[in-house]
């Protein structure tokens, strides 16, 4: 294996990259494999998280590992609140449940949350700790709101509180968290936040009814709002208000208020003809191409057909977008289109679009001669490892998961893969 090989393999989470260093000396892939280590190379961290429980197996294989082990420690007490900051402290957190206490103590002096992913961070030190590192991060988590009082957590703090519940108990739990908010300001606040995102889920619910309801008219204000309110929006409008909204995407002046409109097309076909939106899907700009590819995808159309094409040919930001927008305009032979287009594809992310739509391609028009070569090719060249499980499950079910790839996901990234591997 190559070290470009190799480091796909570990971007991709796959088991070979274990199974590789376990076999192989890989001391010349160094560099690559402290990257992964330090950073997380996930094409889609939010699906998959961190890649640390991974990574910390595939070092703990190698007779160098303590080099590994430092530098993540090295690099912990200037974590940021990104998806690197979840690596290394995850990481670290794997080092703690494998008995090293020294890398719960630089855990402990480095944990300087901010609002995006503290949370998760944070849980790292239920896990290890239970109700004593639950009260921790509820103090860091509450000294942020203090600081900032109009800062707000990724998921309102509600995550940490959640795993300890499970853990330790929800009366055990909320015990804890009223003794300790009595004598500790940052904890009273995290608390008064927990509370305050409970009471209003009411209200949320109502606001968002209330928005489902609006005319286009007004909604017009609120269109800088929710992705997905605007979506279901369009989905529950009558085809009058539906019809008054597309108007309103073709008049406007500004990327932005055409990308603030296409949402509403997301799952009703635009019904005032696909010119307009291909002129938008064509777009050099990736948000506005991709927002308007995606309500295209709606639509059976030739012109679809041939914008899919011309997406693919120009190498255009929306391209990810062609597989699902052939699907809805399909025709024969598109199976071998669409498999050259995924397997040329060189952007690991824009390939990522292209993994679902391109099983849900031959779910729609079935050709079981060419699947298995299908599904083989997401396995190999599918960047996302939360894909991954379904494209396994489809061999198993069609008897073509080979041993050696089984081998594999008995160490893959994603601890589905390998129940699902096991269990087929």
């Amino acid at each position: 294996m190559t070290k470009t090989e190799f480091q796909e393999a570990m971007h991709f989470g796959l088991g070979r990259a274990i199974l590789y260093a376990r076999d192989n000396h890989v001391q010349p892939f160094r560099d690559v494999i402290l990257d992964a280590c330090l950073h997380s190379r996930g094409v889609d961290p939010q699906c998959e998280g961190a890649r640390a429980d991974y990574m910390f197996e595939l070092v703990n294989i190698l007779a160098d590992r303590q080099f590994y082990f430092d530098e993540v420690l090295r690099a912990l007490p200037k974590a940021g609140d990104d998806w690197d900051a979840m690596q290394l402290f995850r990481f670290a957190a794997c080092m703690v449940f494998d008995g090293d206490e020294r890398a719960k103590k630089v855990m402990y002096e480095s944990f300087e949350p901010g609002p995006n992913r503290g949370e998760g961070i944070a849980i790292n030190f239920v896990q290890m700790d239970d109700l004593k590192g639950f009260l921790f991060a509820a103090s860091k988590l509450g000294a942020l709101l203090l600081a900032d009082p109009g800062s707000k957590l990724w998921a309102n703090g509600e995550w940490p509180m959640s795993v300890a519940i499970e853990n330790c108990g929800e009366e055990e739990t909320n015990a804890a968290l009223l003794e300790a908010a009595a004598t500790d300001t940052a904890i009273a606040a995290y608390r008064a936040q927990i509370a305050k995102y409970a009471e209003d889920e009411p209200s949320r619910e109502v606001r968002a009814k209330e928005t489902y309801a609006l005319r286009y008219d007004q909604l017009r204000s609120k269109l800088s709002g929710s992705r997905a309110a605007l979506t279901i929006w369009g989905k529950h409008a009558s085809d009058a208000e539906l019809e008054r909204a597309a108007h309103g995407l073709l008049s406007a002046q500004t990327p932005e208020e055409q990308i603030q409109h296409l949402p509403i097309f997301r799952w009703r076909p635009f019904p005032l003809g696909p010119s307009g939106l291909i002129e938008l899907c064509l777009s050099q700009d990736e948000r506005l191409g991709c927002a308007a590819a995606d309500a295209l995808t709606q639509i059976a159309h030739p012109s679809i057909r041939e914008a899919a094409f011309r997406l693919i040919r120009d190498r255009l930001p929306a391209r990810e977008h062609a597989i699902e927008m052939l699907n809805r305009n399909f025709e024969p032979n598109d199976h071998e289109v669409a498999m050259n287009w995924f397997e040329t594809e060189t952007d690991s992310e824009s390939r990522h679009r292209m993994e679902m739509d391109l099983q849900q391609l031959w779910k729609d028009h079935p050709e079981p001669a060419s699947e298995p070569r299908m599904l083989r090719a997401l396995y190999e060249r599918g960047p996302c490892s939360f894909c991954r499980r379904y494209v396994v499950e489809r061999l198993i079910e069609i008897n073509e998961l080979s041993e050696s790839m089984r081998a594999e996901c008995a160490f893959d990234a994603n601890e589905d893969v390998r129940a699902v591997a096991g269990a087929g």
